[in-house]
């Protein structure tokens, strides 16, 4: 968790996960490793993951509607995950020791990071509430042959089924294949999400919806640890997915 600070409020647009992504790689110190992030990440099954994920921005905010604005007050904080330490230790040398932090063109401090606490043994069930949107798609066919993504509902039927395939393959592309673990069960099911939990944003042009609340979790502990120190679904690398444990 970064605690950071700035001299002015950031007014920002109230879609502003593309800002945070540029801040993410511009402090990934090594330059080599940051290429490798940006241009490739890693493969399982044809798709690429680059493992990281950050949650919204938290403080006191006012959102001004009327331009799509959203205006941040100092201090606020932002937590960044990721299993990979490597990407860790670059981005914390950079937290610790550039001074020239920005977000947009804003110029920020850190005030203080906070490590997660390392969960070496989770259980097989777990409680958490979404810090940024959850968010889980299918791209599927028209009848007409227009290809569209579908976003699932917490409550859909496949909701929890996509949220699993989804962890399996981001846990794959890193460690040796399983079997067992592959057809292991897993779930997550709402426990307090409504229609307001529905977030509708925008990036890079493409809309995309997903869900806050709180859900509870049910799975092998490495799946629910890998989970923990990543996200869950879809777009971690986009500001998605991020979660606390209750």
């Amino acid at each position: 968790m970064l605690n950071l600070t700035s001299d002015i409020p950031l007014d920002l647009p109230i879609n502003y996960q593309e800002l945070l992504v540029g801040f993410i790689y511009q402090n990934i110190s090594d330059e080599q490793y940051r290429h490798f992030l940006h241009e490739k990440g890693f493969e399982y099954q044809g798709r690429t993951y680059k493992h990281f994920a950050f949650s919204r921005i938290d403080g006191r905010k006012k959102v001004v509607r009327e331009s799509k604005r959203i205006i941040f007050y100092p201090p606020f904080r932002l937590l960044v995950t990721s299993p990979l330490s490597e990407f860790l230790q670059s981005f914390a040398k950079s937290m610790l020791l550039s001074e020239n932090l920005r977000i947009g063109n804003y110029p920020i401090r850190l005030l203080s990071f906070e490590t997660m606490p390392e969960m070496n043994e989770l259980p097989d069930t777990m409680r958490v509430r979404m810090l940024s949107p959850l968010v889980i798609y299918s791209t599927l066919t028209h009848p007409n042959g227009v290809k569209y993504t579908y976003y699932y509902q917490p409550y859909h039927e496949q909701f929890s089924v996509m949220v699993g395939e989804n962890l399996r393959r981001r846990y794959f592309s890193l460690h040796k294949d399983d079997p067992d673990l592959y057809k292991s069960t897993f779930s997550i099911q709402p426990l307090h999400v409504t229609p307001r939990d529905k977030i509708v944003t925008r990036f890079r042009g493409t809309i995309i919806e997903g869900w806050m609340g709180e859900y509870e979790l049910r799975g092998d502990p490495r799946l629910l640890h890998w989970a923990y120190h990543t996200c869950l679904g879809g777009k971690g690398s986009q500001g998605f997915g991020v979660f606390e444990l209750l």
